[in-house]
Parts: structure tokens; C-alpha cells; sequence
């Protein structure tokens, strides 16, 4: 408290410096005051003092040194630089509402720069949706007013680009898209050589090349490469002093040549690519050793690929990162594949732990970051309805002064009053109606909470468990003079193995519930038969071996003739998830907790899979024995970490999943209430995309 008192008395002192020079003259002292104001907020960005820098953006808009859209603009970077996305989300796109109606030319860039940053977090975050309507809403607003020559404006096309890609990869208007923002690049740069202009070109050609290369299309990839080269090439012509930014620019398009030629097969040239990337200084940096691991680890050279990500916590310091699941995915997995097909099972048992640890450090994380954004934007949401309030009585102080002076005309006067009492019955209908969406939102939240903290509880316990039987095996092995035999050896290396994978799982489906809330449909793009699924699924989900249930797999006719447009991982995966959640509610100690008595079953379980199709879907009718879901718990089943009865292991996100999954793909999973012998769960997937769009 006491720090943020002293933060706010060094912003206002500010503040009052900066005001200073508009009491000498009007227009030369308010733009002094202005550039003074930028200098002030980017001098606090410099030095990452991002609360700083969001307290003055806030008050340097009060005393209306900057517009109210620059100071929502300011706070929301100020707020992504803290990583509290939703909160920048928010003044992102206070900014672009507050003057969606002007025409300013200083509006206007201050709109695309909004709009510009709003689309790239949304990308950034693989939220597909909400970018492609922020770029569609800029676009349009800015072609309309004709300001089109911004390096904003140009990243818009970028990620016009990037959207319609990751819908259609194929579609060749991404390619028009990115051919038009290059395009303008090079007008930038031909109306004046700057710096800023070069690396504006430089930033948009490396997020296309780096696109290209990501989605495997090596050739466009290598394409969009050579124009990368050819920049950085003109770039050190006219600023040959820029020699660390000139060899991190080379190294990159050196790492990116040895990516494409290696996805093509010319391994000879990816080779000499990546022996050029190597003598470059960017190549002993940390981000240089991270470039240069995604090669080595896509060329198969695993035991370098395990040496550069050695020194993988130090680089963390550095990047002051290693505690987010983004992090944990693109760094901790890594490392934990490379280790583990270089043989060494003692440093891939290491980064389990490290990532069991860091999984529950991102979850509390995000918990308190969620929490802080909320009390945030609730904060600023009551300012601004304060604002409108205030608005609100200086309207109505205006009215009835107006009334005093016009009392001859009674007439006029009741009509206005009239007018401003229905419009206060408005205003009160829609504060009850917030009122009422605000405590059913803290409800929610609460409960959110509560499921939150049990299913890290759960976590915690479904991943110790096979980390300390890797740690006890790996005691074994490596225990000086112990003499093991083949069978030993082969039992312990079949019991390493699977407590590995169930680790893998485990945090691949934390990666999975990541994306549970995203309504990007899945492309559909495979043409797979019906039962090629349903064998697929049975084998991966080991249902058909389970030794406490007997399995039978059941299907008509139509189904066996069936092929399906879908998407076959996704539809597989969720069918795999439904049969683990028979198979796991059939065991023997919890099929006898559907009975009253404590006596076990005289009999096996039993799951049934049924496949049925007919002109329009395909339906997995997955049937068993095992408890009895109530028919009010029907739906709250499929929510996140809800588990109906906390004595069962596992961590309740499967049936979320498998149902986010189907969903995306256009069909549905549900429960059968009809079925009282146990539980029946109900999986529709469309024969098409075409009946999707034409059901919709």
C-alpha cells in the first residue's frame, strides 16, 4: 500500500510538470506538454516499470494532456506488458470505441495502433475468431476513412493474412493478403530509408516467413525468405554501424533457411545453412540457442538439440519466463522429448518434476492473475459508469435551468420531464439487470474457484504418484554393483516407460483443456471410414483387454459402409476419452458403489460400443454397467474439473474435452437419461461439413 501510495505521489508531480507549459501558450505549450507526456510513459516502459506507466497514462487522460482513447491505448500495453491479457483486451477496446465515430487523422492512429495490437494478442493466444473480427471491423473502418498508409494498417493485412490461413491454409487469398502488406513495406521504405520503416518490414516478413515454415510449407516458407535476406541486405548498406541488429537479422534468416531446406530433403544445404547460422553472435545468445534446437530437433541430431537446452533455467532468468503452460508446451516439453530420445531417462525424470512443479505454479498463477484483472476492469467500469452519471446530472442541472427560464411555456417543460423520468426508469431497470448479472457472475466464480483448487489438488496427486516410481526405479538402475537380469531389467525399463507416457498424458491434457473454451471449428479434412475410428479408438483406449469388463462392439450395416468428412485425430480422441471413462467407471470398487451393499459382483461389467449411421451422422452409442449418473447431473458433468464423487482418481476434464472436440467438428456428446442400468453417453458427428452449413 505504501508503495502505491508513493507511485501515485511521483505520477502526479509528474503530471503537474507536465502541465506546466500549457499555462505560457496554447498551442506551442500543448504540444510540449504532449511529446513530454509519450516521452515520460515510454521512459517507464524502457525501464519495465509498467505500473508506473499505466498510473500516468490514466492520469496524463484525466488532465486531458492525452485524448481518452491514447490513455485507454497506453494502459492496455501497460497492462499486456504486466500479462494481464483480458485487462488489455479491455482498454484495447475501450480505445477503438471511443472514437469509432471520428475522423481525426490522430483518432485514426490511434485506432489502428489499437486494433493493430488487440488482433495480434488475440493471435497470439490462437483466438482465431475474435482476431479475424477485430481485423475485419479495422479494416473496413479504416479503408473507409482512407488512411491506409500506417505500418498499423500494414500489420492488419498481416493478420487478415494469419486468420484466413489458420481456417484454409490452402485459400490463396492469404497469399494476395500477404503479397499486399509487403507491397506497402517497400513504399514505406522507398518514401524514406528509415530505420523504423526497415524494421517494420523486417517484424512483418519474419512473422510471414516464420508462418510459412510453422504450417510446413517449406517452399513458401524458403520464399518469403529470401525477401527477409534481401531486406536485411539493403538494411546493412545504409546502416552498416547496426551490427548486432544486422547479425541477429542474418542468424534468423540463416536458421530459417536450414528449417525449409530440411523440411524439403536438402539436407546438405540446411547443413551449410545452419554451419553460417552458427558463426553468427546471435547464435550464442539464449533465443539464438532456442532457434537453433528447433532444427536440431527437427533434423534428428538429438544429442545437440540436448546441449543447447541444458542451460534452459538460466534462460528462463533471462527471458524472465518458464512459468506459463505457453512456456511449459514450447520449452519444458521440448526439452523432456530431447532428453528422452537421447536415452537420458535420469534428465527427462528431472524435467517431469520440473514440469509437475511448474504446472501448479502457471495454474495458481493464472488463478491470481484472472482474479486481479477482474477487480480491474470491475474498478474501471465503475469509474466510467461514475462518468456517465455525472454526465447524467449535469444534463439534468441543464434541463431544469432551461425550464426556469422558459416557465411560460409549461408545455415544453413537462414534456422534457417526462422524458428525462422515463429515461432515469431505464437506467435503474438496467442497474437492477447488472446488478442481478454481477452476482451470478461472483457465484460462478466462486464455484470456479472451488472446482479449481481440487483439481490442482488432484493434479498434484495423479502426477507425484508416477514420478516417485520413476525416481524409485532410477534408484535401482543406478545403484553402484547392482546386478540386474533381463527380466528385471525388461520389467523395469516396461514400468519407466508407462508412468513416462501417463506423465505425457497428464500434461497433454492440461494442453487440450486450454483450448476447451475456443469455438474455431476444426478443419475437416479427412475422409476416413466410420469403424476405422471405432477400431482406432479401442485399440489407443486398451478397453477391448481391460481384464474387470467384457467389451462387444456393435454396428449396422449403414455404419460399415460409412465414410466420414471430419477430422480424424479430433473424432478418434474424443471417442478414446468416452471409452476411458467406461473403463474407468466399471472397476470393481466402483461398480459395487452403485449398490447398496458392500458385496462384490458376481459377474464382469460390461461396455458396449455401438455404431450406427444414417444419411446425415454417424452415432457412437457408448453403453455400461458401471454407476448410475443422475439425470440432473447431466449436463454439469461435462463442465470443467467437475467430478460427481471426489473418492475417484482422475482429474475431471475428460468429458469437457471429448465434448469441446466433437462440438468444434459440428456434432455433439450427451447423456441418455433414458438408460438406468448404468450410464449411456451419446456421440453425433456429422457425415459433412456441408450438412453443418446447411443445418446452421
Amino acid at each position: 500500500m505504501l508503495k502505491r501510495r508513493i507511485l501515485l505521489l511521483l505520477t502526479w508531480i509528474v503530471t503537474v510538470v507536465i502541465l506546466v507549459p500549457l499555462t505560457g501558450c496554447e498551442n506551442g505549450g500543448r504540444k510540449a506538454a504532449y511529446d513530454e507526456a509519450v516521452k515520460t510513459i515510454m521512459d517507464a516502459s524502457k525501464q519495465r516499470d509498467f505500473s508506473r506507466m499505466q498510473l500516468l497514462a490514466d492520469s496524463l487522460g484525466k488532465a486531458e494532456v492525452l485524448s481518452e482513447a491514447e490513455s485507454y491505448f497506453w494502459q492496455g500495453l501497460a497492462y499486456y506488458r504486466m500479462m494481464q491479457v483480458h485487462t488489455a483486451e479491455f482498454f484495447w477496446k475501450e480505445a477503438m470505441v471511443s472514437i469509432e465515430d471520428s475522423d481525426d487523422p490522430a483518432d485514426l492512429d490511434t485506432y489502428a495502433r489499437a486494433a493493430s495490437y488487440l488482433a495480434g494478442l488475440h493471435i497470439r493466444y490462437y483466438n482465431f475468431q475474435s482476431a479475424s473480427k477485430v481485423v475485419r471491423t479495422a479494416l473496413e473502418h479504416l479503408n473507409y476513412h482512407h488512411y491506409i498508409s500506417t505500418s498499423d494498417y500494414t500489420n492488419l493485412l498481416v493478420f487478415a493474412g494469419c486468420c484466413k490461413g489458420h481456417y484454409n491454409i490452402d485459400d490463396e487469398e492469404v497469399s494476395q493478403l500477404f503479397e499486399q502488406a509487403y507491397k506497402r513495406h517497400l513504399d514505406h521504405i522507398a518514401k524514406a530509408h528509415a530505420r523504423e520503416n526497415y524494421h517494420d518490414a523486417v517484424v512483418g516478413v519474419i512473422n510471414i516467413a516464420y508462418g510459412w515454415l510453422s504450417e510446413k510449407k517449406y517452399k513458401k516458407g524458403l520464399f518469403w525468405n529470401r525477401r527477409l535476406k534481401k531486406l536485411v541486405s539493403d538494411y546493412k548498406q545504409l546502416f552498416p554501424n547496426d551490427s548486432a541488429y544486422i547479425d541477429k537479422q542474418q542468424a534468423r534468416c540463416h536458421i530459417f533457411e536450414a528449417i525449409g531446406y530440411e523440411g524439403i530433403g536438402k539436407i546438405h544445404e540446411a547443413e551449410d545453412a545452419f554451419e553460417a547460422f552458427q558463426q553468427s553472435n546471435f547464435a550464442n545468445t539464449d533465443e539464438g540457442h532456442l532457434d537453433a534446437s528447433n532444427y536440431l530437433a527437427m533434423a534428428g541430431k538429438w544429442q545437440a538439440a540436448a546441449k543447447l537446452l541444458s542451460n534452459l533455467d538460466n534462460i528462463f532468468v533471462h527471458m524472465q519466463s518458464g512459468y506459463s503452460l505457453d512456456d511449459i508446451q514450447k520449452f519444458l516439453l521440448k526439452k523432456y522429448k530431447v532428453n528422452l530420445m537421447t536415452g537420458q531417462t535420469d534428465s527427462a525424470s528431472v524435467v517431469a518434476n520440473q514440469i509437475c512443479q511448474r504446472l501448479d505454479s502457471a495454474i495458481i498463477k493464472s488463478q491470481w492473475i484472472d482474479s486481479d484483472e477482474q477487480e480491474t476492469i470491475r474498478q474501471k467500469e465503475e469509474q466510467i459508469l461514475q462518468q456517465q452519471e455525472h454526465l447524467s446530472k449535469v444534463r439534468i442541472l441543464s434541463l431544469v435551468a432551461a425550464m426556469i427560464v422558459i416557465t411560460s411555456f409549461f408545455s415544453v417543460y413537462t414534456y422534457f420531464r417526462h422524458r428525462a423520468e422515463r429515461r432515469l426508469a431505464v437506467a435503474n431497470a438496467q442497474l437492477e439487470q447488472k446488478n442481478v448479472q454481477l452476482a451470478i457472475a461472483n457465484a460462478h466464480a466462486e464455484e470456479s474457484a472451488r472446482m479449481k483448487a481440487s483439481f490442482i489438488q488432484q493434479m498434484s496427486h495423479e502426477i507425484r504418484t508416477p514420478l516417485n516410481i520413476l525416481s524409485g526405479f532410477t534408484q535401482v538402475i543406478t545403484t553402484p554393483g547392482i546386478e540386474l537380469d533381463d527380466e528385471t531389467r525388461q520389467d523395469i525399463n516396461s514400468k519407466i516407460t508407462e508412468n513416462t507416457d501417463r506423465i505425457t498424458t497428464l500434461v497433454n491434457k492440461m494442453l487440450e483443456l486450454s483450448e476447451v473454451s475456443s469455438k474455431t471449428i476444426i478443419e475437416r479434412a479427412d475422409n476416413v471410414p466410420v469403424m476405422q475410428i471405432a477400431a482406432q479408438a479401442i485399440d489407443e483406449s486398451g478397453i477391448s483387454s481391460a481384464e474387470h469388463l467384457t467389451f462387444y462392439l456393435e454396428s449396422s450395416p449403414e455404419a460399415e459402409k460409412l465414410y466420414l468428412q471430419t477430422n480424424q485425430q479430433a473424432v478418434t480422441r474424443a471417442l478414446i476419452l468416452l471409452l476411458d471413462n467406461a473403463k474407468k467407471f466399471t472397476h470393481d470398487a466402483e461398480a459395487r458403489l452403485r449398490n447398496d451393499t458392500n458385496e462384490a459382483p458376481e459377474k464382469k461389467e460390461k461396455v458396449v460400443l455401438r455404431v450406427t449411421a444414417d444419411t446425415e451422422k454417424a452415432v457412437f452409442t457408448i453403453e455400461d454397467t458401471g454407476i448410475v449418473i443422475p439425470p440432473e447431473e447431466a449436463e454439469h458433468i461435462f463442465e470443467e474439473f467437475v467430478q460427481l464423487d471426489e473418492y475417484y482418481d482422475g482429474t475431471g476434464i475428460g468429458l469437457t474435452i471429448a465434448r469441446s472436440l466433437v462440438r468444434r467438428l459440428g456434432g455433439d456428446v450427451f447423456l441418455d437419461t433414458s438408460y438406468t442400468d448404468g450410464a449411456r453417453f451419446v456421440m453425433e458427428i456429422l457425415t459433412s461439413p456441408q450438412v453443418t452449413d446447411s443445418a446452421s
